[in-house]
């Protein structure tokens, strides 16, 4: 082939990569607060757990859409790799050998393995208890007072009032309290099931001010208000808020201490290189086997120089993970065991058994020794009058009838 072919092939290859993720990243657009959901789920988790509030802040107009618009290209470009991946192998496979085949066939599953066990180590290990350590390093301890012993007037045996206290006072009737007049806001753990207009209560659990008010008078969301009243204006039926409540929120936070509001586009980008950093991490096999099947090094030199790799994987998790130790420690586990794992895999999967196709098979024999010397000349030969190349040397291309035929 010449270069003109070669480069009107790549053309026609990326052209065809892009046409699946482009319209993907536009469909995702709609579920990105979805995806977004999910990525905050585990830090209101943590700061559920550390008893704050549960809120993230947009400090700018554009920035809710704008986040959303990047996790979905992002999402976009993760669900089509696939895709990608395979017209990047359409355009490479002509110019490989059989066996250099079977090497990318073994190693591609691998890494997809491997990628799906970097995710999920990610959101349900390496993500919560990050975000447990540092948001709970950063918390401020709240102001404590005593509570005041319940008098017999206040308290029974089981809780009710029991009526005024014949009990003289202890102290004089002209004296007054300072907290006399100052509204009592119950503490709840469950939000009350049936609130009426004007209640104000703490939940507890997620340490919050909470205020119910009536629904015809406040609009949540201009565009969906707008929507509605243009609805109403149109069919004469609208939305009836006469009854209906919306309850409305105020976090709480500690006297003179740290008030830790994350705003959601950097909690966002943290959360992706953190993902990043597992994925890219989780790929250590496949660099092992790599550098193994080229000759590089070894079971033996791997297992002497284990010490050193644990240094070196130690470096490598704190620079990909944010700058604290617990984030740095729980990537460092998987990495070793990966590392191990990679030991294993050079061992039992040597290159000459992935040439010859007989990764899953037992021992290797001295008739696959012979046969994988032979590896390179017989492929050279094959080469020549594989079934994928067309009369003339000219290379098959799944998509084309012809290789004169553009895209």
């Amino acid at each position: 082939m010449s270069f003109g072919d070669h480069l009107q092939d790549l053309r026609s290859r990326v052209f065809r990569a892009l046409v699946v993720p482009l319209p993907l990243a536009i469909l995702l657009f709609f579920y990105a607060p979805d995806i977004r959901d999910i990525l905050i789920r585990p830090l209101f988790a943590a700061q559920r757990a550390n008893g704050q509030p549960e809120q993230v802040q947009a400090l700018s107009p554009a920035e809710t859409i704008s986040t959303d618009m990047k996790l979905a290209i992002i999402a976009a470009i993760a669900l089509s790799a696939p895709w990608i991946l395979l017209q990047l192998w359409r355009f490479i496979e002509p110019g490989l050998y059989r066996h250099e085949r079977r090497y990318v066939h073994f190693l591609v599953p691998l890494s997809g393995v491997l990628t799906l066990l970097g995710i999920a180590l990610f959101y349900w290990v390496l993500l919560p208890f990050t975000l447990l350590f540092l948001v709970g390093f950063g918390a401020s301890q709240p102001r404590t007072v005593p509570v005041p012993p319940p008098t017999t007037a206040e308290t029974s045996v089981d809780g009710a009032a029991e009526g005024p206290s014949t009990t003289p006072p202890t102290t004089s009737p002209t004296t007054t309290s300072p907290f006399s007049g100052v509204l009592n806001v119950p503490v709840l753990d469950e939000d009350p099931p049936q609130p009426k207009a004007g209640d104000v209560w703490i939940s507890a659990k997620t340490q919050v001010l909470r205020v119910a008010v009536p629904l015809e008078r406040i609009s949540p969301n201009a565009l969906v208000q707008a929507t509605s009243d243009l609805s109403a204006a149109i069919t004469g039926n609208g939305p009836d808020a006469a009854g209906t409540l919306s309850i409305l929120e105020v976090p709480l936070t500690v006297v003179g201490g740290i008030a830790q509001v994350y705003r959601l586009s950097e909690y966002i980008s943290f959360t992706l290189l953190l993902l990043l950093g597992s994925v890219v991490a989780f790929q250590l096999p496949v660099a092992i086997l790599l550098l193994g099947w080229v000759g590089l090094i070894t079971p033996k030199f791997l297992r002497e120089k284990r010490r050193w790799a644990i240094l070196i994987m130690a470096i490598i998790a704190a620079v990909v993970t944010p700058p604290d130790v617990m984030s740095m420690v729980l990537l460092l586990g998987p990495l070793w065991a990966l590392y191990e794992f990679g030991i294993l895999l050079l061992v039992f999967v040597p290159a000459h058994k992935v040439a010859a196709g007989r990764v899953f098979s037992g021992a290797a024999t001295d008739r696959d020794a012979a046969q994988t010397a032979q590896t390179d000349s017989s492929d050279r030969r094959s080469y020549e009058d594989d079934d994928s190349r067309l009369p003339g040397g000219v290379p098959r291309d799944d998509d084309d009838a012809t290789r004169g035929g553009s895209s």
